[in-house]
């Protein structure tokens, strides 16, 4: 088991445990360098069969999720080999299962299952239509998450499979019996061997629906798949007809792809035993008005120009109604309303660069609990989607596509997909044309394994003298650059040449916000990512100057900037109102008030002020309490630095006493303050320096250091007795 504050690969570092199961456990992890929430499912490798079986699934399940981009599926974003045990580092999905609905309420409402059959249904078509195709094969109710904004999510791929059609030897009876289908344990009557395919999957889903709403476990008695209506008669009889053709015996009398089934799906009513007898009625009619249309037609002409009026003015209607519940915090209905405006008329940008930014607000006001309004891979997909089916010719608006595509690259850090959106934008667009070349090539190098450094920073310091150059200090689009380009000079500070340059642009990006006198922008947001950035350069400028007052010079400058971070923190914290700092608060701002005073103290320390390092220290004590998740390491940090200061003028802890006595006190008295904060004692750093701090607290060698004082004198004055 991984110990919390544990940090992975030097930025993953685990909070809690979230779950486990026979093999692995599944902890809840933070990205300290994004501020962004992961799950990290950890297994020992102990070399066992068994063992080596689920890293098999998982190297399986990681091939198969690190390129997907749907938002009923989860991203493998990371996969850590770190003493011999193997982390995976993916989504995290909040809400509950499925299986755990039912067990709690039983049977779900009819129109609730479609929905979730249509998320499942659009999941699973668009893992058949992957190069090669991907078969799931293990769809049931405990394998599928609802999200605390609604919607499902598919989970566990461990079973799942590239479909390879020469593969005629399929074996491996995998799945759940019960919503398996035949084929997945031999034929269609059991038999044999035959290989599962598409259609695998659509018995997978008709089983699993059966089960959400009816109820009724297929893997309990009575083992098989009734009628529905014949558990609940108020059932449509044309989801019943659905249900039974899903889960045939013989994959030839089932659908034959995931568009058939949603198609059915979506014209389940149609499909109903009372709506097939209206039409039959509704079909004599239809010669006797079919001439009236025709009439109708032409008149229709002359009102043509009076309803793009109506359906500009309804319009216009939803996007100021969405803006008006965005400025009153309601991101959910804003969205709506975004949503139902480019879905009337998708020919305009506005709607679509609205409702991603709403996905994008919400994103960033984290509760207390970690959760957000809305997810924002969720809002891109919808948009990807219309891009993708070519809605009213979205996808050759390059305002549209630049939009989503900076948001990708920006929000996300998904690079591979922001490239793909940049390269769909048309070079010659005065607007985005050239900027979305700059970006498509940073994205593409960026979303490389291996990166070309070099070749990263020409295109970055390109974009930055097209960005001060092309753009004046009141357009939105010159912050926007200023801070994606930080952010990437901060991630590559290290690179030799870089933080020379980064402090030039950056300082400069500084000088332009402060002119900027627009409102559609929050300049503090803007100062906020300058300042943070221009931390990490002046402190990486410090760390490589060999000249003593430069080097102070440089530390100095980041100590001030983070003085400004932490006066735009506060505000932020006193906007939000409902999430502060310290307490037992676990958010983003806590995170980042702790990260930025601990490199405020870590430069005090650098320059070798004692005093001003312990000042931190104790601020950050004072602020955050004794109860929040951050305590332990603030007092271990703040007893650490201690200890190495008083080690660096005696290795001997028993002599500090004498060469240190001021700054021994100052230890004794952060160790005793320090044991009863929250998760102290699983402390890493604390634990090290225990032993030695029970030694100094008891005072044990200050005796014994008096008798050997003692017995020295003794032997002296013998000797000198001898002497005479």
């Amino acid at each position: 088991m991984t110990k919390e504050g544990t940090v992975l690969d030097g930025k993953y570092e685990i909070w809690k445990e979230v779950g486990r199961g026979g093999m692995s456990i599944v902890y809840l992890a933070r990205d300290n360098r994004l501020n962004k929430q992961w799950a990290v499912k950890e297994i020992k490798n102990d070399g066992s069969k068994s063992t080596q079986t689920l890293l098999k699934g998982l190297e399986r399940e990681a091939n198969i999720l690190k390129n997907v981009d749907h938002p009923v599926l989860p991203r493998i974003v990371d996969i850590i080999n770190q003493n011999g045990t193997i982390y995976v580092v993916m989504d995290f999905i909040e809400g509950t299962t499925i299986s755990d609905r039912l067990k709690k309420e039983g049977a779900q409402p009819q129109e609730l299952v479609i929905e979730w059959g249509l998320q499942l249904a659009s999941a699973l078509d668009y893992l058949h239509n992957m190069n090669p195709p991907v078969i799931y094969r293990d769809m049931k109710p405990s394998n599928v998450m609802i999200k605390p904004e609604g919607g499902v999510k598919l989970i566990d791929f461990g079973t799942a499979k590239e479909y390879i059609i020469e593969n005629n030897a399929d074996t491996t009876a995998l799945g759940t019996r019960g919503y398996a289908a035949p084929e997945q344990f031999g034929d269609s009557q059991g038999r044999g061997i035959y290989n599962t395919d598409a259609r695998t999957d659509i018995y997978n889903l008709g089983a699993t629906l059966y089960h959400i709403v009816t109820g009724m476990n297929p893997c309990e008695p009575p083992y098989e798949i009734k009628p529905i209506r014949e558990w609940n008669p108020a059932l449509s009889s044309g989801l019943e007809k659905i249900l039974l053709k899903c889960t045939q015996a013989d994959p030839n009398d089932r659908y034959q792809n995931c568009k058939e089934l949603m198609y059915a799906l979506e014209h389940y009513t149609e499909l109903d035993d009372v709506y097939r007898k209206k039409n039959k009625k509704k079909i004599a009619g239809f010669v006797a008005t079919s001439v009236l249309t025709v009439a109708a037609a032409a008149t229709s002409v002359f009102g043509y120009a009076g309803l793009q009026k109506i359906k500009m003015n309804n319009y216009n209607s939803y996007i100021e109604t969405g803006n008006e519940y965005r400025l009153e915090g309601d991101y959910v209905a804003a969205a709506e309303e975004y949503k139902k405006a480019f879905e009337l008329d998708g020919s305009d940008a506005e709607a679509y660069d609205k409702y991603i930014q709403v996905y994008v607000d919400a994103s960033n006001e984290i509760r207390e609990d970690g959760t957000t309004d809305l997810d924002l891979a969720t809002g891109l997909n919808v948009v990807a989607n219309r891009i993708k089916s070519g809605y009213d010719n979205v996808d050759k608006n390059d305002e549209v596509l630049y939009k989503l595509a900076i948001t990708y690259f920006d929000e996300l850090k998904d690079y591979k997909t922001a490239s793909k959106y940049f390269n769909m934008v048309d070079s010659k667009d005065d607007n985005y044309g050239e900027l979305a070349e700059y970006y498509g090539a940073v994205s593409l190098i960026r979303s490389s394994t291996n990166p070309d450094i070099e070749e990263l920073m020409e295109a970055v310091n390109g974009l930055a003298t097209y960005n001060q150059s092309q753009y004046t200090n009141q357009e939105d689009n010159k912050f926007v650059n200023y801070k994606i380009i930080g952010e990437i000079y901060a991630t590559y500070i290290k690179t030799e040449g870089v933080a020379v340059k980064a402090e030039e642009v950056m300082t400069q990006a500084i000088e332009d916000l402060e002119e900027y006198t627009g409102n559609t922008i929050d300049t503090n947001d803007y100062f906020y990512a300058y300042y943070d950035n221009l931390i990490v350069i002046y402190e990486q400028l410090a760390s490589t100057e060999e000249d003593e007052l430069l080097r102070n010079q440089h530390y100095t400058d980041a100590t001030s900037y983070c003085d400004e971070y932490l006066n735009i923190l506060a505000i932020k914290v006193e906007e939000n109102g409902e999430v502060g700092i310290g307490g037992e608060n676990d958010n983003i701002y806590n995170t980042s008030y702790y990260n930025v005073m601990i490199k405020k103290a870590e430069c005090y320390e650098a320059m070798g002020e004692y005093d001003l390092t312990i000042a931190q220290y104790e601020k950050l004590e004072e602020t955050l309490g004794k109860d929040n998740v951050l305590s332990n390491k603030v007092y271990a940090d703040h007893l650490d630095f201690i200890y190495t200061y008083c080690e660096n003028k005696n290795i001997d802890p028993t002599k500090w006493y004498k060469d240190v006595p001021n700054e021994l006190e100052d230890l004794l008295a952060v160790y005793e303050a320090g044991q009863d904060v929250s998760g102290i004692s699983n402390n890493k750093t604390w634990k090290k320096r225990n032993d030695t701090l029970e030694m100094l607290l008891s005072g044990d060698y200050l005796e014994e250091e008096e008798e050997e004082t003692e017995e020295n004198t003794e032997t002296e004055t013998s000797e000198e007795e001898i002497g005479e």
